[in-house]
């Protein structure tokens, strides 16, 4: 196996990092002072097709390292240390760590993004947690599912039906085994691009959380506030720190209004409520 690690500027690349996400399975990036850092982890058949060239052309230098072997399993068992929040413990169900956590939740690290170990996943969670406590939510949806575990939160927290969205069709298998995993049910996967579907077309949401990039936000603000009830809130997550004041100046121009955020690293979780009496966009 062998790693590629290489930069992106993140404020002028984003559309890159879905296209990367599209590429290669094995994918960690990370934010490092303006940019992303990118890391592929590539097998023996993948080096193979492995387009240094392309790379090369896309995003300039890169450095290529080979992995030694090592006893995974074990490996695995050790890093799983577990996601901890006020109410979950969030692992991959390898350790046999015990929490005193109200709820539990088994991740395993997969294709689908979304483990809990990430900041824009956890602030995500942090924000549901934060919401739950203060007002009760009959309609909920979690726009770019991924592995679902936002989903799950969702659930879990509110025992209410939850609406699951991601314009991504391979994820679909991984989404149900980690619903059946964690023995869920009254989640609804939708394979779709935004909120604007035939099968959503009367449905209507008091919550709406979506960890997505800024790039997608900026393209679905408009649906966020066709689908977002009055006076319903929509959590936004998958924001750097240095991406807040766009993100929020673009949901100040759909009548939204900031009521609550959370930081953790570079990253931003934030809580809009949508305004009451003001004409569609």
């Amino acid at each position: 196996m062998k790693k590629v690690i290489f930069l992106i500027k993140s404020k002028k690349n984003e559309s890159l990092i879905t296209w990367i996400f599209t590429k290669y399975k094995n994918v960690s990036i990370f934010p490092e002072g303006n940019h992303f850092k990118v890391e592929l982890f590539l097998n023996n058949s993948e080096i193979n097709n492995f387009s240094a060239a392309e790379l090369r052309k896309k995003f300039g230098n890169f450095t290529l390292t080979t992995i030694k072997k090592k006893d995974w399993v074990y490996q695995n068992i050790k890093d799983d240390q577990g996601t901890r929040t006020e109410l979950f413990y969030i692992s991959e169900g390898l350790s046999t760590k015990i929490s005193n956590r109200k709820f539990k939740l088994i991740i395993p690290a997969n294709n689908a993004f979304g483990t809990g170990r990430h900041e824009s996943t956890f602030l995500s969670i942090i924000c549901i947690e934060y919401l739950i406590k203060k007002k009760y939510y009959s309609s909920i949806c979690d726009v770019g599912t991924g592995s679902g575990i936002l989903s799950f939160v969702l659930n879990k927290t509110t025992n209410r039906k939850i609406d699951s969205i991601d314009k991504d069709n391979k994820i679909k298998k991984t989404f149900f085994k980690n619903l059946r995993t964690n023995h869920l049910n009254n989640v609804r996967f939708f394979y779709q691009d935004g909120l604007n579907s035939f099968f959503l077309r009367n449905k209507s949401y008091d919550l709406i959380v979506a960890n997505i990039l800024l790039i997608t936000h900026k393209k679905l603000v408009k649906q966020y506030y066709n689908k977002l009830k009055n006076n319903g809130e929509i959590v936004i997550s998958g924001i750097l720190v240095d991406q807040e004041m766009e993100i929020i100046s673009i949901f100040n121009k759909f009548n939204f209004k900031l009521k609550k955020k959370f930081y953790s690293f570079k990253w931003v979780g934030l809580i809009f409520k949508k305004k009451e009496n003001k004409h569609d966009k």
